[in-house]
């Protein structure tokens, strides 16, 4: 079960990370609706946003892992989340592309 749910987590925020650059290619920046993200892509490039999402995905997964020990259905819920965020990512990536 844990496999399987990081790895969903993983190929979601794959999935937000590759929509993200498709559409700052063809449609600007000025199109992510994110301010985070875009603060991080202005002030220090693509480089430092890859590993900042590296770098979430790495956290949700362990917090997840280290939860699950005592408090299983608490862990799903984390997990869940993350996964959610990085579908919705994606998804208005891929609205904005298509738009």
């Amino acid at each position: 079960m844990s496999t399987v749910g990081i790895a969903v987590l993983i190929f979601a925020h794959i999935a937000d990370y590759v929509t993200f650059v498709v559409m700052i290619a063809r449609r600007g920046l000025g199109t992510e609706l994110n301010p985070i993200v875009v603060r991080i892509f202005e002030d220090w490039g693509l480089a430092a946003l890859t590993v900042a999402k590296f770098a979430t995905v790495l956290l949700v997964a362990s917090v997840f892992l280290v939860v699950a020990r005592s408090r299983p259905r608490l862990a799903v819920g984390v997990l869940t989340f993350g996964v959610f965020v990085g579908a919705l990512g994606a998804y208005s990536n891929i609205l904005t592309l298509n738009a």
